[in-house]
């Protein structure tokens, strides 16, 4: 059955363990007075709602990860970003990883030290619930070390070549430097830095965005390299986000360059496109976000709305998890369903499970 025009879409169908995420605001909440005041006017007017108070979960105690002995044998560094769910009694669950660079083996190090990490759990209006969360854990032997003279020789080389427009020279570079075994964790960042440069010249922009991400787009980033590089490089992953809609981790990105004591003119400029991007999350229009599972099992994605729907999929798609600031449900995927959550569940973190090389459009509501 062929999807309908976004624009003609039908009443949407809901399936059964949705349920729980399927609530939508009354007129009464969406009119809810401040708290300041909310008691004495729900006395006074039976139909006002006082606001509800609604805390995320953080950690109790984090355990640390062990470093595995094949990566220390061998010199090796990394990071890994886990997405999970949070249970009333406070136990992590539904654990994956969503982005990690170096060797697997730390994605095992990473999970097992979650397993063991205990958490105080979200709560709304004082009562426990499952609720969405995330940790990055980092691997790193030597702390401070910086790129190393033979990496840094071949970096400057291919940067000179890129300016030169000498591809041939660039590929070569570029190709020893990803050919590192035992690159750290600065050598991978400018590793990641050379590579924007490189898709910037001879590449798209979603090979820019996925350079940057590695290079400036998780904690600590900024620590590898200088801050004038650092904040230029997420200035460019702020407007690739926004470019490619990506709408939720650029509002993230834009909250990173805040903490940072920005000129006046390009923070004025940045809030403009922010300001455009959060009347997208309340308009009625309609984006599409191309998906593409390349090499991978599973494909994520941070929602930006509350209803949501699949088309052109190539390939097969199994199963849909939605990670809730207040919920989690997984459901088998179906292609002729348009899915809606309430917005009091948002944020709400999207991983599909399917076979590699797997694409379709994610259409956003």
């Amino acid at each position: 059955m062929p999807h309908p025009p976004v624009t003609a879409c039908p009443r949407s169908i809901w399936p059964p363990v949705l349920g729980a995420l399927l609530v939508l605001p009354t007129l009464a909440e969406e009119t809810a007075r401040s708290p300041s005041n909310a008691k004495g006017d729900s006395e006074k007017d039976p139909d006002a709602v006082a606001l509800e108070l609604y805390t995320p979960p953080h950690s109790l105690s984090r355990a640390v990860p062990r470093y595995p002995g094949s990566a220390v044998r061998r010199g090796h560094e990394g990071w890994v970003r886990l997405h999970f769910m949070v249970d009333p009694d406070g136990k992590p669950y539904e654990i994956a990883v969503t982005e990690s660079a170096g060797d697997d083996v730390f994605h095992g190090a990473a999970l097992r030290a979650l397993e063991k990490s205990t958490f105080e759990p979200a709560r709304l209006d004082g009562q426990p619930l499952d609720a969405g969360h995330f940790f990055f854990y980092h691997f790193e032997l030597n702390s401070g070390v910086g790129v190393r003279s033979r990496f840094a020789e071949f970096y400057k080389s291919l940067l000179n070549a890129i300016e030169k427009d000498d591809r041939e020279t660039a590929d070569t570079r570029l190709g020893q430097l990803a050919a590192g075994k035992s690159l750290n964790l600065s050598e991978d960042a400018y590793l990641h830095v050379a590579k924007f440069s490189y898709y910037a010249k001879w590449g798209d922009k979603q090979q820019q965005l996925e350079a940057l991400d590695r290079a400036v787009g998780h904690k600590t980033a900024e620590t590898r390299l200088p801050e004038e590089l650092y904040l230029s490089l997420q200035r460019a992953r702020f407007l690739l986000l926004v470019e490619t809609q990506d709408f939720h981790r650029a509002l993230k990105a834009f909250e990173t360059l805040t903490e940072y004591d920005l000129e006046a003119s390009v923070l004025a400029a940045l809030r403009t496109i922010v300001d455009k991007v959060e009347a997208v999350r309340l308009d009625d229009s309609a984006y599409a976000v191309p998906g593409d599972f390349g090499d991978h099992f599973a494909w994520s994605y941070h929602l930006f709305k509350d209803e949501f729907l699949f088309e052109d999929v190539e390939g097969e798609i199994e199963e849909i998890k939605l990670r809730c600031a207040r919920d989690y449900v997984f459901f088998r995927f179906d292609p002729d369903i348009q899915y809606k959550t309430g917005r009091d569940q948002q944020p709400c973190h999207l991983q599909l499970i399917g076979d590699p090389g797997t694409t379709f459009n994610l259409i956003q509501l």
